[in-house]
């Protein structure tokens, strides 16, 4: 399927140019001229990279960034920013609003493709990687299914034992008993770790094992803050160090699920331009 690049750029001329590049390398452009065209255009159309310049007259590119992170439809797409502003302090900036990539003006044809290429070949790999929990989940719920299926049918075809058996009763499953600090109550929130169990209002939530892991370190280290690259590392491993997008979507599907309103997060905080931290939990002892 052919990609899908939006770029925002007030100047017409280099945003023709950029335009015909892409669409000679065989992506599907879609142009904004000006920052506000450009967030109404990335949620219209949803695309696969955003490449935006930063310095226009409207609302300038940082402004574009922070708006669609706001929003979860457009929160994971990622964003290249085209900036003749390369000191480490707009760097930083743009960074702390979760941008992908920078390409510092005047780049060449290829140094542009070869970024995009990178950014779109990144992007598949996490979608797949987002994508692997839910697989595994339907095939662990398809194999529970056929299990109990089975075991039913193997209890139809077995005859009853007679009242007057001599045949012992099965002792009673040992309850396993549980760490006074795996469990934690917010009120709403009910969190038990050693029974995998999270519940909203009574409500039990299911979590992707990533989530669960997510969870589990952020309450972990509850009342700290903690670094995107720390989480990361954590929770996937040294080759997600560098990727907090992915960080960024995780955070926003787990407040989905256990926030009462994931716009104003009461758990999950955002620690800007540090991390994330988690609001102190009352162990239930």
């Amino acid at each position: 399927m052919t990609k899908k690049i939006l770029v925002i750029e007030d100047e017409v001329e280099i945003g023709i140019n950029l335009c015909y590049m892409l669409e000679a390398a065989g992506y599907e452009v879609i142009s904004a001229q000006g920052g506000k065209h450009g967030i109404e255009l990335a949620r219209q159309f949803l695309p696969d990279l955003i490449l935006s310049d930063i310095m226009m007259p409207d609302i300038d590119g940082y402004q574009v960034l922070e708006s669609l992170r706001k929003d979860p439809a457009t929160l994971a797409i990622p964003v290249i920013f085209l900036t003749a502003k390369s000191s480490h302090e707009n760097i930083r900036q743009g960074m702390q609003l979760g941008v992908d990539d920078y390409i510092c003006k005047p780049f060449t044809h290829s140094e542009l493709l070869e970024a995009v290429k990178a950014r779109l070949r990144r992007q598949n790999s996490l979608k797949a990687s987002l994508l692997m929990p839910v697989s595994n989940e339907l095939y662990a719920a398809a194999n529970s299914i056929k299990n109990m299926l089975s075991r039913a049918q193997d209890e139809a075809q077995t005859p009853p034992v007679a009242a007057n058996s001599d045949e012992p009763e099965p002792e009673p499953e040992a309850v396993v008993p549980v760490p006074p600090t795996s469990r934690f109550d917010f009120g709403e929130l009910i969190i038990d770790f050693e029974l995998r169990n999270i519940s909203v209002n009574g409500h039990e939530v299911k979590l992707s094992p990533h989530q669960f892991n997510l969870l589990h370190y952020l309450v972990e280290n509850a009342g700290k803050i903690v670094s995107h690259r720390n989480v990361l590392l954590k929770v996937w491993g040294p080759e997600y160090e560098k990727e907090t997008q992915y960080l960024h979507v995780f955070i926003s599907q787990l407040r989905q699920k256990i926030e009462p309103n994931p716009s104003n997060p009461r758990y999950i905080l955002t620690e800007r331009g540090f991390g994330y931290r988690f609001a102190e939990p009352t162990p239930i002892t």
